[in-house]
């Protein structure tokens, strides 16, 4: 008999999986913020957190105007499986919102890693239509003594502010 039964992984699929595009959700990247962390105190692993917004009525360029944000968010999370390096972490947090965890290694440029991002969805379709995504990202680095709320804050104040003054790119440390 195997130790974790249907029924708990149907709980932890429901728990921390978003159901629309199979990527992880809000709640499950609290819990593993909180592992990382844990690894960056104990063993100087650094990692970077990717907060990036591609709203249907804020940075999205649309030629067929009945496509929705779920649809949009699908094909998104789809895109993001295929580019992303196995060891990132892929999250749906909200509706046009969506994180990534990172480790950084050695000579691994995250401003590049989001500009390969944004030249993706930039060409990416949906149905024929032309979606023309532009997406704003916030990021920050691990650092000491990151809680799990300070180091999403960090990520989130990038974006907002990426938003805000208009840049496609924001690092705050």
């Amino acid at each position: 008999m195997p130790f974790f039964q249907k029924e708990d992984l149907d709980k932890i699929k429901r728990d921390f999986l978003d159901p629309l595009t199979g990527l992880n959700n809000k709640s499950s990247l609290f819990y593993i913020t909180q592992h990382i962390l844990r690894q960056f105190e104990r063993y100087e692993e650094n990692w970077s957190m990717i907060i990036f917004s591609a709203k249907k009525d804020e940075n999205i360029r649309i030629d067929c105007s009945d496509i929705s944000q779920n649809e949009i968010d699908k094909a998104i999370a789809e895109k993001l499986k295929e580019i992303t390096r196995r060891s990132d972490i892929l999250f749906r947090c909200s509706d046009g919102i969506f994180c990534i965890l990172t480790r950084v290694f050695e000579g691994d440029d995250i401003v590049m890693f989001c500009n390969k991002i944004k030249n993706h969805l930039l060409q990416l379709k949906k149905d024929g239509c032309s979606l023309e995504i532009k997406p704003k990202f916030g990021i920050t680095f691990s650092k000491m003594p990151d809680t799990t709320e300070s180091f999403a804050e960090r990520s989130f104040d990038a974006l907002n502010k990426a938003i805000k003054e208009n840049q496609d790119i924001v690092v705050e440390t």
